[in-house]
């Protein structure tokens, strides 16, 4: 199931009509608290990184450490809206969530339909990628990522919309920080950084994954007219950017 030769392309929204855009209404954040057996930074991100080989997806312990680092320490005092395109498992969605408990504030939408129908959007039969998500069992990655929340304690901190990107987007109006893990097919990728860069707050981040796959680089290049590149995580093929 964890097969990298995919690596986590959540391919799900160029049919996004097939949804009506469910409410973004940021749920009540109640009785927030950062929990009290991990006092350090260092502990979540020990807790996060023991964790992530039990889980499915894709993210490195390198990657989640970054990421928890950028929440922990720019928005130690902010309540960011953080928005991750592509879940699967929660593989991402677990250090960012956990990074937001031990602030004590903020949110993270997760945006996956987990259908198979939406993950076969933009590949012909016989291609690697649609023989691969033809097999998943997305019902069963999806029940693991639930079980994921539930055993971190971190649904107070992640709002799930089992949806398409695009169905979603109009729905955003402020973003701080932006995961982008979707459809790797050059207009699915291309088409999500257009739409959802413009939502990002100035100096805002954006997470960019797989962006050594050829398919994703007219998306790297126009995210790159409008952000610098300011770190480089798992020998490049994820990027962080800082929106102009």
């Amino acid at each position: 199931m964890k097969t990298r030769i995919l690596c986590g392309i959540f391919c799900f929204f160029l049919l996004g009509g097939f949804r009506q855009s469910p409410s973004l209404k940021t749920p009540a954040l109640v009785g927030l608290r950062t929990n009290p057996s991990l006092k350090t930074a260092e502990e979540v991100k020990k807790v996060v990184c023991q964790g992530l080989p039990t889980l499915e997806g894709w993210c490195s312990c390198e990657k989640a450490t970054k990421m928890m680092d950028l929440i922990i320490h720019e928005y130690k005092n902010k309540e960011p809206v953080c928005v991750e395109i592509g879940v699967f498992g929660g593989a991402s969605i677990l250090p960012t969530a956990m990074a937001l408990k031990f602030n004590g504030k903020g949110i993270v939408h997760a945006i996956d339909p987990w259908e198979t129908l939406d993950c076969l959007q933009n590949y012909v039969q016989g291609d690697v990628n649609y023989e691969w998500w033809k097999q998943v069992d997305l019902r069963a990655i999806y029940q693991s990522y639930r079980n994921m929340l539930k055993k971190y304690d971190i649904e107070s901190y992640c709002h799930t919309i089992k949806s398409t990107s695009r169905a979603v987007a109009n729905s955003f109006d402020r973003i701080d920080i932006l995961h982008i893990d979707g459809n790797h097919s050059e207009l699915a990728s291309l088409e999500d950084v257009v739409t959802f860069l413009p939502k990002v707050q100035s100096g805002g981040y954006i997470w960019m994954d797989d962006c050594g796959w050829p398919t994703t680089r007219k998306a790297v290049e126009y995210l790159s007219r409008f952000s610098q590149k300011i770190d480089s995580v798992d020998n490049g093929n994820c990027l962080l950017f800082r929106k102009f």
